[in-house]
């Protein structure tokens, strides 16, 4: 099914808060997002809100909110490795399915991407995704995600195995696919 985008959707990100977690907690399924169990408590969504240590800050949480009507459309969340300078996405969610492939997507990890490199200066950012997983691989692959590899059978998920790819996009990769845009 081909599914033009919409471009009048327009976004932008804001920090996480704690009054988010009734919104978003139905998008958060500990099927898909296996670092959740059910039910999803509080306390599992307090992971998700930004942390900051010596004034850097160690997780980046943020709800995606439409600026037609200010409603919260989604979220991404990433833990900081100051070591490594890297940044891990875990969570990204367009939350309404009738708003996915509309390249909202692309647009959050974009947005998410100017952060680590820009305000940040990360060297990197990476994530996994499941195998069967398309949309969420060619949403990746359109922000100047690379597949690196693929990580099989590498998480039980009841009596089953799910392999993982694992993606990354570094620094002069990103400031090289976004030039003129």
């Amino acid at each position: 099914m081909n599914r033009q985008i919409d471009k009048s959707i327009e976004i932008r990100l804001e920090e996480l808060e704690p009054k988010d977690f009734p919104r978003i907690r139905p998008w958060l399924d500990p099927g898909t997002f296996r670092v959740f169990r059910a039910p999803v408590d509080d306390s599992q969504l307090g992971r998700l809100l930004t942390h900051y240590v010596d004034g850097k800050p160690t997780s980046l949480g943020y709800r995606v909110v439409r600026t037609s009507d200010g409603e919260v459309i989604g979220l991404i969340h990433a833990t900081i490795d100051w070591r490594n300078n890297l940044a891990h996405i875990g969570q990204i969610v367009v939350g309404d399915p009738a708003l996915r492939g509309l390249g909202i997507g692309t647009d959050v990890i974009r947005r998410f991407l100017r952060v680590c490199f820009d305000d940040l200066d990360l060297h990197r950012a990476q994530l996994f995704v499941d195998e069967d997983n398309a949309e969420a691989i060619a949403c990746y692959r359109k922000a100047g995600f690379r597949v690196e590899g693929l990580m099989r059978e590498a998480t039980k998920v009841g009596s089953k195995y799910i392999s993982w790819y694992s993606m990354s996009i570094l620094k002069e990769e990103w400031r090289s696919h976004h030039r003129g845009r």
